[in-house]
C-alpha cells in the first residue's frame, strides 16, 4: 500500500493541482483500505470504484492539461446511501427500496463532484434513518473501528465508520435528530449539522423533511470546514452568531446536558472549556433547564412526519424491522392536537436556546451521554446504579433538542474514555453560525492531541464483524 500519499483532503486536494499527487493512487489506496476494512465494519453498501477510477483519471488529464481544479480535487468521498447517486440504487438500507434507482446525484452529491470530489462508493445506515445505533440496516450492522464489538451510532454509521478507518478523509451525513453528531462521537471524527434549509434536499431520502439536514463528516475539522464551503457554494467567512461585541465567548451548558451523562464524558466537556480559555475565550456556565420533553417533543414531530412520507409501508410491514415498524406506528396514531402543541413546544424550545446565546458565541454540550455500546448492550450504566437503555433513543436526548430549534452544531473529538473509545463534544451556535462553529473547531485542534480526531488502528487481516452472518456484502459497481 502506498505510505507517501497524503491522509488530509486539503492536502490531496493541494498535490492533485500542483501534479505531485496521483488523483488515480487515492483512489486506489481507499480501495485497499475498503478491502481490509469492510469485513470489520460493514461500513459500504455499495463500491462505485470502477466509475472513481474513471473520474480520476479524467481529473489527472485535466491538471495536465493545466485545468483549474476545485478545493477538493482527486479527494475520495462517502456518501450516505440515502443520497442520491445517478445511475445507483437509493434504498435508505430498507428492503422496501430495493431497487429503486437515481436518475441524478442528489444536490449536494452534484456540488461534491463540482469541487473535484471522487464518489468511491455509499455508505451503511440506519434503516430510513429511523434510529441512532446503525445496528438496524438491511445491508446488516455497522461495527466501529476502534472496537468491532461496539456500535457505530447512527444514523449516518456508515460514513463515520469509513473515516475513522482513514478510507476517505470527507463524507456525507444527515442528521435529523442527531445522525451525523452520534457517529461523529461515537467514532472519533468531526461531523456539521447545519442550520435547518442551509442545504438542499434535492435527491435525499426524506426522514422528517422540516427537520432533515444533509451535512459533511470529516477525518479533521480543517476538512471539515472545506467540505462545507463546497457544500454550502460560499466561502467560511460568513455571519457567525452570537453578540457582536467583547472576545469571543462560550458557555458550558449545565443542567439537562450534565445530568445522567457519564463522568468521562464531563470531563471531556470540561476539557473543551478550558482549551477555549486558555486560547483567549471567555468561558461561562449556562443553565441547561427546562428543555427535558425535547425527545418527546422530537417524537411527536419526526415521527408523526416519517408517517407521512413512508406510510405505505406499513402495508408491508414484512419488508421493516419491527422498531422501525413501531416508530412509524406511532407517527400515524399521534393526534391532531398533540402535534400542534409539538409545533408550539419546539418553537419554545427555540427560543430557550436564542436566549442562551444572546451572551455567548457558541454552547459546549456532550454529543452522547456515553462513548459507544457495545451491540449486544441494552442499556449502559451513565452513574452508579443509574442506566439508559440504548435503543429507546437514549444516544440522542442531547441532540435531539438542537435539530427542533433548528441551530447548526458541529461535533468534534474530545479525548478517549478509560477503554480506548473516543468520546465527543457538541458545539452550538445561533443560526448560520457555521463559520464561527469551524473555525472554533479548528482552533481546539491546534490546541493538543486531544481534540484531534484520529484513524483506527489497522485490524488484523482475519477480523470480521461479529454479525458477518447477517451482514451483506457491499456491491460493487
Amino acid at each position: 500500500m502506498a505510505t507517501d500519499l497524503p491522509e488530509s483532503a486539503v492536502e490531496m486536494a493541494s498535490g492533485v493541482a500542483a501534479g505531485t499527487v496521483s488523483p488515480v493512487a487515492l483512489v486506489e489506496r481507499a480501495l485497499e483500505r475498503v478491502e481490509r476494512w469492510q469485513p470489520v465494519t460493514n461500513a459500504f453498501t455499495q463500491l462505485l470504484f470502477g466509475a472513481a477510477i474513471e473520474e480520476a483519471r479524467r481529473i489527472e488529464r485535466a491538471v495536465a492539461a493545466g485545468e483549474r481544479m476545485g478545493p477538493l480535487a482527486g479527494v475520495p468521498v462517502a456518501v450516505k446511501d440515502l443520497f442520491d447517486v445517478a445511475g445507483h440504487e437509493t434504498t435508505g438500507c430498507c428492503l422496501a427500496y430495493r431497487g429503486t434507482v437515481a436518475r441524478a446525484d442528489a444536490e449536494v452529491v452534484r456540488r461534491l463532484r463540482a469541487a473535484g470530489a471522487v464518489v468511491v462508493g455509499k455508505t451503511n445506515q440506519h434503516e430510513l434513518a429511523a434510529g441512532a445505533t446503525n445496528l438496524v440496516s438491511a445491508c446488516g450492522p455497522t461495527a466501529n473501528p476502534w472496537d468491532p464489538s461496539r456500535i457505530t451510532g447512527g444514523s449516518s454509521g456508515g460514513s463515520a465508520a469509513a473515516l475513522a478507518a482513514g478510507v476517505v478523509p470527507v463524507a456525507l451525513g444527515s442528521d435529523t435528530g442527531g445522525s451525523i453528531r452520534i457517529p461523529a462521537s461515537f467514532c472519533g471524527i468531526t461531523g456539521l449539522k447545519p442550520t435547518n434549509g442551509a442545504l438542499p434536499l434535492d435527491g435525499v431520502m426524506p426522514l422528517a423533511p422540516s427537520l432533515d439536514c444533509p451535512g459533511p463528516m470529516a477525518a479533521s475539522a480543517r476538512d471539515l470546514r472545506v467540505a462545507w464551503d463546497a457544500m454550502a457554494g460560499r466561502p467560511s467567512g460568513g455571519q457567525d452568531g452570537g453578540p457582536r461585541h467583547g472576545r469571543r465567548s462560550a458557555g458550558v451548558l449545565g443542567g439537562y446536558f450534565a445530568d445522567r451523562i457519564h463522568a468521562e464524558v464531563v470531563g471531556g466537556v470540561r476539557a473543551v472549556a478550558d482549551a477555549l480559555a486558555d486560547a483567549g475565550w471567555e468561558v461561562l456556565d449556562v443553565d441547561g433547564d427546562g428543555i427535558d420533553d425535547a425527545p418527546t417533543v422530537w417524537a411527536d414531530i419526526g415521527w408523526t412526519q416519517f408517517a407521512a412520507v413512508h406510510g405505505q409501508l406499513l402495508e408491508r410491514p414484512d419488508l421493516l424491522d419491527p422498531l422501525t415498524l413501531s416508530y412509524l406506528e406511532y407517527g400515524r396514531d399521534v393526534p391532531p392536537v398533540q402535534r400542534m402543541e409539538a409545533r408550539r413546544r419546539a418553537g419554545e424550545i427555540a427560543s430557550w436556546f436564542a436566549e442562551r446565546l444572546r451572551d455567548v458565541h457558541v454552547l459546549i454540550a456532550p454529543a452522547t451521554p456515553f462513548a459507544a455500546p457495545r451491540a449486544d448492550e441494552k442499556e449502559i450504566e451513565v452513574r452508579e446504579g443509574e442506566f439508559l437503555g440504548i435503543h429507546g433513543g437514549a444516544t440522542s436526548v442531547l441532540t435531539r433538542p438542537v435539530n427542533l430549534a433548528g441551530l447548526p452544531a458541529v461535533a468534534l473529538p474530545t479525548g478517549t474514555a478509560s477503554e480506548g473509545l473516543p468520546l465527543g463534544v457538541q458545539l452550538i451556535g445561533g443560526r448560520d453560525s457555521e463559520p464561527l462553529l469551524l473555525h472554533a473547531a479548528e482552533l481546539l485542534e491546534g490546541q493538543g492531541e486531544r481534540f484531534r480526531p484520529h484513524r483506527a488502528p489497522w485490524p488484523p487481516p482475519a477480523t470480521r464483524t461479529p454479525y458477518t452472518e447477517v451482514a451483506s456484502p457491499a456491491r460493487v459497481a
